[in-house]
């Protein structure tokens, strides 16, 4: 469905015709309810509507006349002469009123044209303007209308309002990414990913929506959030410091526990640590720091154990590393870098 402005403009057209439904009565009163200004731009049309129906017009007073008239009168009474009486015919009464109430529709057209004309100009020029950031070919740091940062990892995006608004800040992320939130406790910052939300009001985390278990994973560094789905905002679970949330969108679960995983900021700071840690998990750590697809040659290689530690170092190096320490053969197709050889005991 078309939520566009243009969208309620002809809802609250609707409205006002007599001819809105059930189900867009609910939707445009929803959407007053979203801002101060829709309800603003909603009475302002609603004046007008009331000018165009206005049955009873009473007949207006020509203040040119009357103020000529009072001025003869001052002057007269002034050099102590009578004013004449003016006397005014039935006939000339209603002329004058016909009169008076053509001009009175006629003011009202041109104010509802020019009311109309400015609703549809204000929405356009005043709704609300989406910024898209994504990280296309690398790391990318992107600082928010609040003052906040935003490291985004490769192939992530971002998605958020030019000016925010004056109650929240809501911004929608796609992948993976690290944020430090400025504190501001009358707008909670909320990280939203289709139904999941994360609300903070100042804090550093990170957020992880492409994670290789297929969840939505949270990983709080300092500060404080609250996760939960929007549907059922009540329902929420709350991070400290060195705790993570991991997320079943399918079964709608939200689990937490406490971070184990050292590398969880790699892409960001290219700090790699293993401590005995398994090929396998080497593996998908290398992918998601470095966005290149690694592969065994043999499944049961992945039980394979790796102590070794990096420092902003190419992917090329790390696998020579790696290579040279469990005796590995490194082989790429095309995009796919394959790692071969024998079985560790």
């Amino acid at each position: 469905m078309n939520h566009n402005s243009t969208y309620y403009t002809d809802l609250i057209t609707r409205y006002f015709s007599g001819e809105i439904t059930e189900e867009e009565l609910r939707l445009l009163s929803g959407w007053m309810k979203t801002d101060p200004q829709h309800e603003d731009l909603f009475r302002q049309y609603m004046k007008t509507w009331q000018l165009i129906e206005a049955q009873n017009i009473q007949a207006t007073v020509n203040t040119d006349q009357e103020w000529i008239a009072m001025q003869a009168k001052m002057n007269a009474a002034s050099l102590g002469k009578e004013s004449p009486i003016k006397i005014i015919s039935l006939n000339q009464k209603r002329n004058s009123f016909k009169s008076s109430l053509q001009k009175t529709w006629k003011v009202a057209a041109t104010v509802t044209i020019l009311l109309v004309s400015s609703f549809l100009l204000y929405f356009y020029f005043s709704k609300p303007v989406n910024i898209v950031v994504m990280a296309r070919t690398g790391n990318l740091e992107q600082v928010l209308p609040d003052g906040s940062v935003v490291s985004l990892h490769t192939g992530s995006q971002i998605t958020y309002p030019e000016k925010f608004s004056p109650n929240t800040r809501n911004v929608e992320l796609k992948g993976e990414a690290y944020f430090k939130v400025m504190h501001d406790k009358t707008k909670p910052f909320i990280v939203s990913s289709g139904e999941v939300s994360i609300e903070v009001l100042g804090t550093q985390f990170n957020v992880n929506t492409r994670t290789s278990s297929g969840n939505l994973e949270v990983v709080l560094t300092k500060g404080k959030v609250s996760v939960y789905y929007k549907s059922n905002p009540g329902d929420n679970v709350l991070l400290t410091p060195g705790e993570k949330a991991e997320i079943n969108t399918e079964q709608k679960q939200i689990t937490k526990s406490a971070n184990t995983d050292v590398n969880y900021m790699a892409w960001k700071t290219r700090v790699l640590v293993f401590d005995n840690e398994t090929l396998g998990q080497v593996i998908n750590t290398l992918q998601n720091v470095y966005q290149t697809p690694v592969q065994l040659a043999e499944p049961q290689m992945s039980g394979c154990r790796v102590t070794a530690s990096f420092n902003d170092q190419s992917l090329q190096s790390v696998l020579e590393v790696l290579s040279k320490t469990l005796d590995l053969q490194v082989k790429q197709n095309g995009n796919i870098i394959e790692l071969s050889g024998t079985l560790c005991n």
